[in-house]
């Protein structure tokens, strides 16, 4: 994901991007889909006329609103990439329950999403046409290189389908949804779930109605943290958000009386029993999106606070959208997509970044993690290009680099930090320390290949003595996504690497980085007492 290149891009940034993005066996890429950049006069007060179609109708946004969207799906159909449109505010301010306060992420009017919602899908069903259609240009605007364009097309007349969805952004963190809390009955309530089941249900149906009710729509884009306490401003911890969203208390027992109607939930038995069926996308829809990160801590690292879920702890999650199904009587279990993870570094960011060596380290066992979930669908790597530093305070502020990401794979000037290879060509030994003629397991995937291409990959090793590599293990690899998880003994210090050809590839040498793995003696025998 990297909306700074696509959605805000130009016409041959665009381009450029997605050619990287195949470089490095990118198949999705998700875009936001911001409701203020399409909307007519976002900034108005008052809401505009939209005419005989409604805002439902594509052709009632003003001319050239979809531009930045077409570019994005005709440029991803010439490069074989799916996406992921995530729908998303802020709105525009005439759509805000207070317009007078001029912000498109308050309590979002509903119905103007939905129709906003089914604008998209109507455009994007691949039955638009496109009302300005334009030869592909050659990719350019990006400080680094890229393989060579695809052959030149004619341009199609037609826009491409989007076939996989999601409604609103962190609609737990108080910059994308408000407010997350309000007071009543003397203290303060989750706001912001109330407020996202019904965007959420207008957005879903909004998908129906144009047309995608059998595409993949995923619930949520949830964030991995949030504060032990509640305020309109401050985000709020995920698995609080899950259980509010669903109308169920701290111990996933629903709410009733006066506590289920400051939520916006059933108060009766029959209000209850109609709450799947009046909340159709809640139940029915293909998985759960989450953005589990870490940042300053490793994959691995447990995050000790139990209503926060970042990668190390997925288990929560799925055990807590297990519960509640299971509460309704729904049999199913809601798979995840970790539709955005990363790592800031230093440089440029002090703040919170890693070094350049461990962003590379860490983005390999993260996927090593995920492949081990056994529902986690896909990970989502944000961003391809550093963001700048936010040039409106000091060098000296913390908001300078702290309020931008900083976790791309190549930094703001061009350089490619070495999560660029680890990413196209990764790979994680587990554990890195084992006893001597022990098993360590090696995690790869041939990214770069075509998804189930038949390929062979050798595990190689090279002692911590020596400069020689050597083949220790030979694998065929023709797996969804390329993926291997094989067990390799090790009898000595030393590192290991994959490599692989692949022959759409020319049958270059494919290499992975080398990563260490450390031979310990075997614990001496206890002597049996006499």
């Amino acid at each position: 994901m990297d909306d700074s290149e696509l959605v805000f891009g130009s016409d041959e940034k665009v381009e450029a991007t997605f050619s990287i993005l195949r470089s490095l066996g990118v198949d999705r890429v998700r875009t936001s889909v911001l409701w203020r950049l399409v909307a007519p006069e976002p900034t108005s007060r008052t809401r505009p006329a939209f005419g005989a179609g409604g805002a439902s109708d594509p052709a009632a946004y003003p001319a050239g609103a979809w531009d930045r969207y077409d570019r994005i799906v005709n440029s991803a159909r010439r490069y074989g990439i799916e996406l992921l449109f995530s729908v998303t505010g802020p709105g525009p301010f005439w759509a805000s329950s207070e317009p007078a306060r001029e912000e498109g992420m308050l309590d979002p009017n509903t119905s103007d999403f939905g129709a906003f919602v089914a604008a998209v899908g109507r455009r994007y069903s691949g039955t638009y046409p496109d009302e300005q259609p334009t030869v592909a240009p050659r990719p350019g605007g990006l400080p680094f290189l890229f393989p060579p364009p695809p052959p030149v097309e004619p341009p199609p007349t037609i826009l491409p389908r989007v076939s996989m969805w999601s409604i609103w952004n962190e609609p737990n963190q108080p910059g994308w949804l408000r407010p997350q809390s309000q007071r009543a009955g003397g203290r303060n309530i989750p706001a912001s779930p109330r407020v996202y089941r019904g965007l959420q249900d207008a957005g879903y149906a909004g998908l129906l109605d144009s047309g995608h009710g059998g595409d993949a729509i995923l619930l949520a884009e949830t964030a991995p943290r949030g504060a032990l306490g509640l305020s309109p401003l401050t985000p709020m911890r995920p698995l609080l958000f899950i259980r509010e969203l669903y109308c169920l208390n701290g111990r996933l027992r629903p709410y009733t009386g006066p506590a289920a109607l400051r939520r916006g939930c059933p108060a009766d038995a029959a209000g209850r029993a109609r709450f799947q069926a009046d909340h159709p996308g809640l139940f029915r829809s293909t998985g759960w999106a989450h953005h589990p990160y870490g940042l300053e801590a490793s994959p691995s690292t447990v995050d000790p606070q139990p209503d926060q879920v970042t990668l190390a702890v997925l288990p929560r999650l799925t055990r807590t959208l297990d519960a509640i199904f299971r509460r309704y009587r729904v049999n199913r279990r809601l798979p995840v997509w970790l539709t955005e993870y990363g790592y800031q570094t230093d440089p440029p960011d002090p703040i919170i970044g890693v070094s350049w060596r461990r962003q590379a380290a860490w983005i390999n066992e993260a996927d090593y993690l995920a492949h081990r979930y056994r529902r986690v669908r896909a990970v989502a790597q944000f961003l391809l290009l550093d963001d700048g530093p936010n040039r409106k305070v000091g060098a000296s502020d913390p908001r300078y680099w702290g309020s931008t990401f900083q976790s791309g794979l190549v930094t703001l000037e061009g350089v490619r930090k070495p999560a660029f290879a680890a990413y196209q060509r990764p790979i994680h030994a587990s554990p890195s320390r084992v006893r001597r003629g022990g098993s360590v397991r090696v995690y790869g995937q041939l990214r770069p290949a075509a998804n189930g291409a038949p390929l062979t990959a050798d595990v190689e090793f090279r002692p911590a003595t020596s400069r020689t590599w050597g083949t220790v293990r030979r694998i065929s690899v023709r797996s969804f996504r390329n993926s291997l998880l094989v067990p390799v003994r090790i009898v000595r210090s030393g590192e290991l690497r994959l490599t692989w050809r692949d022959p759409a590839a020319g049958n270059t040498p494919q290499r992975s980085r080398a990563v260490a793995v450390r031979a310990v003696a075997p614990r001496p025998a206890k002597r049996r007492a006499r």
